[in-house]
């Protein structure tokens, strides 16, 4: 008994007696005054669309550039409101230097720090099926990370926040004069505009054929569900069911990072997917930014 002992201590310590939720470093959250000053990087905006009759190339173009000016805005806004002072301006970035003023050496360097951002860290870190925030499960024992989705098993996953960014993001804020900041956050949002015309399809189609199949799938069900009580089943049918609906393809997505300046680690990350979200509506975007940021920690 007294060998059981000590082996029971030992799974429990292994299992993680003790387990919380969060999204941020605990570092961080130990002093996050001391990164209150926040530099922008230039916001990747990457704007979509149905091309056709009703939206056209440069439509696409003054819609992205209206709903960029949106999200910028509405990102100084949301840190403010935190206690994070934004130090310089927040400015658009769309793949062309020469509109915001910068200069050919700068692009580079910035499409690294993106890339670094998207696929070597966040892409280990799926969509949740249900558009959850992230959410990190840390196991104080071992010092490891666990990713829940809904769909599938937790699983283990190192720990995020020890994560470094490539040295291309310190090239950046030399190259951007960001001298006076602690952090820096990256932001890297991707839209979807459906084209009027597509909307008018999508309706006609779900008042029409959808509606139709709709019918047809409920009375199929019934039929199978009457059928199974007649002989007897001792469980009820697997329903049939196929959306018929046509959803809308407006969505946005947003993929953000805060950086400590110094060291290059991960301070705070999240990535959500907002489907059927329509980027035009400014209102719609803020709700969009605000909820993505929602678990960044207030600065008191």
């Amino acid at each position: 008994m007294k060998k059981i002992v000590p082996l029971l201590m030992l799974a429990v310590i292994l299992a993680g007696c003790q387990t919380t939720f969060r999204t941020v470093d605990e570092r961080f959250m130990a002093q996050p005054a001391a990164h209150r000053h926040v530099q922008v990087l230039p916001v990747w905006f990457e704007g979509a669309g149905n091309i056709d009759r009703s939206l056209s190339t440069n439509d696409l173009q003054v819609l992205c550039r209206q709903s960029g000016k949106d999200l910028v805005r509405t990102i100084r806004r949301e840190l403010q409101s935190k206690g994070y002072e934004v130090v310089g301006p927040v400015q658009l970035w769309q793949g062309d230097q020469s509109s915001a003023g910068w200069g050919t050496g700068f692009c580079g360097p910035l499409e690294t720090v993106q890339m670094d951002l998207c696929e070597n860290l966040l892409q280990q870190f799926p969509f949740p099926a249900d558009g959850r925030p992230l959410t990190f499960q840390t196991n104080t024992a071992l010092g490891f990370f666990r990713y829940l989705a809904t769909w599938s098993p937790a699983r283990f996953e190192h720990n995020p926040f020890h994560y470094q960014m490539t040295s291309s993001l310190t090239n950046v804020l030399f190259w951007m004069g960001a001298t006076n900041s602690e952090a820096v956050l990256l932001v890297d949002t991707k839209a979807f505009f459906e084209s009027e015309h597509k909307h008018t399809q999508r309706v006609v189609w779900n008042w029409t054929g959808g509606g139709l199949l709709a019918t047809a799938e409920v009375g199929v069900n019934l039929a199978i569900l009457a059928a199974a009580v007649l002989v007897g089943a001792d469980s009820a049918p697997v329903p049939v069911w196929v959306d018929p609906f046509w959803r809308s393809d407006n969505s946005l997505q947003h993929n953000i990072a805060l950086v400590d300046v110094q060291t290059r680690e991960v301070l705070w990350l999240n990535r959500r997917e907002f489907k059927h979200k329509d980027p035009r509506d400014a209102e719609i975007l803020a709700d969009t930014v605000v909820g993505t940021l929602a678990d960044l920690p207030r600065v008191p």
